[in-house]
């Protein structure tokens, strides 16, 4: 071995030992666990028999051997005391002593430069923000950091971690992951100086950003702050995307980009109210159409009984989710809404989707959850029950209610699926072995852009029948709402299997049953939930009077220009649609909007068509899943 080899070795194996002194606290502290018993079996072992050579079995041998080993802690060595010894002197027994000493220095010197290890691995980890697309996560907590690792087994990219709190306690967790925690004020308020730090630069790498503190102003000021100096940067908005935890999730719309108007913005938006989150996770994990029975043309044989505990955010979020996702053929939506604080709560909500009291059943308990008014309901609809969620804003008091509740039913033979939503996920009380399933929303199927939207992509660029543009560059051009109707609808995609009594794989291989009846039941359900959408995001029908104006308006227009941008059917700003009329009517509305204007849609062919691109969607989807 030549001199060379000898310097790089030592070297390396150096910088190995300091490096691990940065390990996570739990991490090292087996590690020191497993090398403090090496070293005292080998001092004992070498200095016991190297004594015992020299003195025999005597007192001495005991108490020199000891001396000796605890004089390796202290950095000190004995080896020149039984350096005579014959059996000692080979090279296997002169490495192992020397091994043994080096060891317990490494033990001893742990504290002392577990520090210089650290700042080792924070700068490595800081050189791979060049190569690698950054994970950016705003907030560290004990959820954003299971959110990181389940990122890291699925994302490839480096994890920096901003939050001004006092988020000292996760360094080391942060570190073994190979991320960076960064508090510092220019972290904290981004800037251009931010982005040449962490190697953003215009074309060269992608950006995901998670806006997940538990503060969710803060969430926002950071996004918008960080949006600027993107904008500053000439960063593309196709390399960025972004997470937003919010109060208000109309805030994504202005954060996207807009390629109409020319606004900046980050290229995909996701921008969830907690309280939402909580309920979108509840109807995928729990698809309503999972608790109904379908008949053999695909027609409900039972109406869609809910029970709603608790009407707060998350509750008023759970029953916009439960209409949007239980709408079924032959099905009628009931709901019964619990909550002893109802009308004090409730004004808002119903002011701003005023068509869900006009357009389904809703009925309201103002009675404590526990009172023998709600019992005497349980009883009465045990049969009829099919989703009851218990949301009150306590996970303690849900809980104990959801327990209460799914026992009382189940001794009843209630089908009804009880569960508990909240801003810490959705639990399931009645599995099998009688432990609650819980599902939290800290996933990266729930919370990535990407991963989650890909069937909402691909519906969306099934509607723009564009042959020479991508999924991706359709994608980009989808405004804010549109991009949530399309996440609306790959939701509910799997109530049509299951009206249909198919599975996926089947779907996929030979599409959809040839039967006309069926199809047309289907195609009522895809009427039955684009109308609950649009109600569900605040929509009335429009009066007929209105759209016969906005129509001879845009018949003026196209007159006079040879064209025209006005719709007539639809009024985004006063949130009115024309569309939002029973299946039957929508021939007449063809008709009529055909004889008024330029247009001639097909408004019932329409449903179907989105029907039949299903089978495709699917392919597609398991073909993208598959290149991944």
């Amino acid at each position: 071995m030549d001199l060379f080899v000898i310097y790089l070795l030592s070297g390396l194996l150096f910088l190995f030992l300091l490096i691990s002194l940065g390990f996570q606290p739990q991490l090292l502290t087996r590690i020191l666990g497993g090398i403090l018993l090496f070293v005292a079996l080998g001092g004992i072992g070498f200095y016991g028999f190297g004594y015992y050579s020299l003195y025999g079995g005597s007192l001495m041998s005991v108490m020199r051997t000891l001396f000796s080993v605890f004089c390796m802690f202290l950095g000190r060595n004995e080896i020149s005391a039984i350096s005579q010894v014959e059996q000692l002197k080979t090279p296997v027994c002169q490495i192992g002593i020397y091994l043994v000493h080096l060891l317990a220095l490494y033990a001893t010197a742990s504290t002392v430069v577990a520090g210089v290890g650290a700042r080792l691995l924070r700068t490595l980890n800081l050189l791979l923000l060049y190569h690698k697309r950054i994970l950016l996560l705003y907030g560290v907590s004990e959820n954003t950091l299971l959110f990181a690792e389940r990122l890291k087994e699925r994302e490839e990219g480096t994890l920096v971690f901003v939050d001004a709190g006092d988020a000292a306690g996760y360094d080391n967790r942060i570190m073994h992951m190979g991320g960076l925690l960064l508090s510092d004020g220019g972290a904290v308020q981004p800037g251009l100086p931010f982005l040449q730090r962490i190697g953003m630069r215009p074309g060269r790498k992608a950006l995901q950003v998670y806006c997940l503190h538990e503060n969710t102003v803060k969430n926002l000021r950071y996004a918008e702050s960080l949006r600027s100096a993107l904008e500053k940067a000439a960063i593309h908005p196709s390399q960025t995307t972004l997470t937003l935890l919010t109060e208000d999730a109309a805030v994504g719309s202005g954060l996207q980009t807009d390629s109409s108007s020319g606004d900046y913005g980050y290229g995909e938006v996701l921008a969830l109210e907690p309280s939402e989150l909580a309920a979108r996770l509840m109807v995928r994990a729990y698809p309503p159409c999972d608790t109904m029975r379908f008949g053999e043309a695909g027609r409900a044989d039972e109406n869609f009984e809910a029970m709603i505990v608790g009407f707060g955010r998350t509750g008023q979020s759970v029953l916009r989710s439960l209409v949007m996702n239980g709408q079924f053929e032959g099905s009628d939506f009931h709901a019964l809404i619990i909550d002893s604080r109802y009308s004090q709560v409730s004004g808002a909500f119903f002011s701003a989707y005023p068509g869900l009291s006009d357009s389904y059943r809703l009925d309201f308990m103002e009675e404590n959850a526990r009172s023998i008014s709600v019992y005497r309901y349980l009883k009465d609809y045990v049969k009829q029950l099919n989703y009851v969620v218990i949301c009150t804003g306590d996970d303690s008091e849900n809980a104990e209610i959801a327990r209460e509740y799914d026992d009382f039913l189940r001794r009843r033979g209630s089908r009804a699926i009880v569960l508990q939503c909240s801003g810490a996920g959705v639990t399931y009380f009645a599995k099998p072995d009688g432990l609650p399933e819980v599902i939290d929303p800290y996933r990266p199927e729930v919370l990535c852009v990407g991963r989650q939207d890909r069937l909402a992509m691909l519906i969306n660029h099934q509607y723009c029948l564009s042959q020479s543009r991508t999924l991706e560059e359709d994608w980009a051009d989808c405004d804010y709402f549109s991009r949530m109707s399309c996440r609306a609808s790959a939701d509910y995609a799997c109530a049509f299997l299951k009206a249909a009594g198919i599975s996926q794989e089947e779907l996929r291989e030979h599409g959809w049953p040839d039967d006309e009846e069926l199809m047309e039941n289907l195609a009522r359900m895809e009427h039955l939930r684009w109308c609950a959408f649009h109600i569900a995001m605040g929509y009335r029908p429009m009066p007929a009077e209105m759209f016969e104006q906005r129509a001879r308006e845009r018949a003026r227009q196209v007159a006079e220009t040879g064209s025209s941008s006005l719709r007539p059917g639809k009024d985004t700003e006063n949130r009115l649609h024309v569309c939002l009329i029973p299946w039957e009517d929508l021939d007449a509305l063809s008709e009529r909007e055909g004889a008024l204007t330029d247009r001639h849609p097909d408004y019932k062919q329409m449903d179907r068509d989105n029907l039949l691109m299903i089978p495709v969607l699917y392919r597609e989807q398991q073909e993208g899943g598959n290149q991944a």
